[in-house]
């Protein structure tokens, strides 16, 4: 998306350039200044023969950046073959990164591990984020929330499906501690992309009694709001 918006206001900015340099030509081409129509005239050739190859190079930059932009976007016969793009954006694989230097020096470290969980699932790699979790849980032993965040980064690395290892998790958190953000979030927001919003609402409204992690209470009673709309305009 950011090289598409780059081009795009590239070629913008050749096609004014191109626009404003054919106007610029123009005037040049019919205005003497103060010079007379004399010197104009000896010297209109020469100029229309660089004034031609500035246009010229403009607007072969303008075909060239739009071959550039179709070969890059355009490849329509391959869309079959189309993969999800593994890349991240620079800053986050910087923090990911750092997060991963620090659990190779904390590596017992349950702030640390949950760390790198959290930045991987925010890059999409799900996958690493569940191994740190595991190593968690092996060294730490079973907690409500480390349970939870692995349940949720299962949930997404299967495209927001809750299969049955998802809710055996779910399960297990919830019986170490009821209240679990991770898990009650997890089941709300899995509710509510199902149009059961009652039940996005009844998770919402367990997860405030929540009173041992922090969490943005007012994000939380916005979207109990917003589901309770939902339902209303059902009616």
């Amino acid at each position: 998306m950011n090289i598409l918006l780059i081009s795009i206001v590239i070629v913008c900015i050749l096609l004014l350039m191109t626009f404003f340099g054919h106007h610029t030509l123009y005037r040049i081409k019919y205005t003497p200044f103060f010079g007379s129509y004399d010197e104009f005239d000896s010297n209109r050739t020469k100029y229309n023969g660089s004034s031609f190859a500035f246009v010229l190079l403009l607007n072969a930059t303008v075909l060239i950046s739009v071959v550039t932009i179709y070969s890059y976007l355009g490849r329509y016969n391959e869309i079959d073959l189309a993969r999800a793009d593994t890349n991240v954006d620079y800053l986050l694989a910087a923090e990911i990164n750092r997060a991963r230097k620090q659990a190779d020096e904390h590596p017992n470290d349950k702030f640390v591990l949950m760390g790198l969980a959290k930045v991987s699932m925010d890059g999409g790699l799900y996958l690493e984020a569940i191994e740190a979790l595991d190593e968690l849980l092996n060294y730490m032993g079973d907690d409500a929330e480390v349970i939870g965040l692995k349940a949720t980064a299962l949930y997404y690395m299967n495209h927001r499906s809750m299969t049955s290892e998802v809710k055996l998790l779910t399960k297990s958190a919830l019986a170490l501690y009821q209240y679990d953000f991770n898990t009650r979030v997890l089941l709300a927001n899995d509710a509510y992309i199902d149009q059961d919003y009652q039940i996005a609402i009844e998770h919402w409204q367990i997860l405030l009694k929540n009173t041992k992690q922090s969490f943005n209470r007012n994000a939380i009673e916005f979207a109990i709001d917003n589901a309770k709309k939902k339902l209303i305009a059902r009616k």
